[in-house]
């Protein structure tokens, strides 16, 4: 006799696929989003990539604007939850060089320049001027929340004596966000060599000592 699941299980089951259909589609959009820009992607892109329908995707998504708001929320959310398992321990410097370390994720292959990921922030805000108005609004909260959070480590390393700049803290959280921003964009035609430039010369300007001593202590 066949067996089937009970009516409780099976819902339970139907529920779980629709969640991991769910996160499957927007670790794809994701990925698409910051490889070929909020504009370089459709539905039908997805649908290939995961072996499905555009219809499941409406589904979770009703628009891509929906997809690409919940994109944007989920990225602020991934932000929070990293700045919470920073050990409390790490002084300025320490938590900067992590944050500088979460784009050296977006490199890619060594040799291969064009295999980079945009960062979110500037993927989204190349084309913010064509974005939907509530992805704009979620972008810009996107950006306060890394900016305030800049402000903060470097106001933090001033005090420890750990970090060394001239001006205004959030003047030079802006100044780093569009360093960073920018030569992820370079690396795309350059390489990743020049964008590991980028960020030994951000460490360099911010402590020449910490920045000298970790270059000398790298193979």
């Amino acid at each position: 006799m066949l067996q089937t699941a009970p009516p409780a299980e099976d819902a339970r089951a139907r529920r779980a696929g629709r969640r991991d259909t769910r996160e499957a589609i927007l670790e794809c959009a994701e990925e698409l989003l910051q490889r070929r820009g909020y504009g370089g992607f459709a539905y039908q892109h997805i649908a290939v990539q995961l072996g499905i329908r555009n219809a499941a995707i409406h589904y979770h998504f009703p628009s891509k604007e929906d997809l690409g708001v919940t994109l944007v929320q989920r990225y602020r959310e991934r932000f929070h939850a990293w700045v919470a398992a920073l050990s409390p321990d790490l002084d300025a410097w320490a938590r900067l060089q992590a944050y500088f370390g979460t784009y050296r994720a977006y490199l890619g292959e060594p040799r291969k320049a064009d295999d980079c990921l945009l960062c979110p922030g500037g993927a989204l805000a190349s084309e913010f001027c064509a974005l939907p108005e509530p992805m704009r609004l979620e972008t810009r909260l996107l950006m306060r929340d890394v900016q305030e959070w800049l402000r903060g480590t470097l106001e933090q390393g001033r005090r420890e004596d750990v970090l060394q700049f001239n001006g205004d803290a959030l003047d030079k959280a802006v100044e780093i966000c569009a360093a960073l921003q920018g030569g992820i964009q370079i690396a795309r035609m350059s390489g990743a060599s020049r964008f590991r430039q980028l960020l030994d010369q951000l460490a360099l300007e911010l402590n020449p000592m910490r920045a000298a001593a970790a270059a000398g202590s790298l193979p």
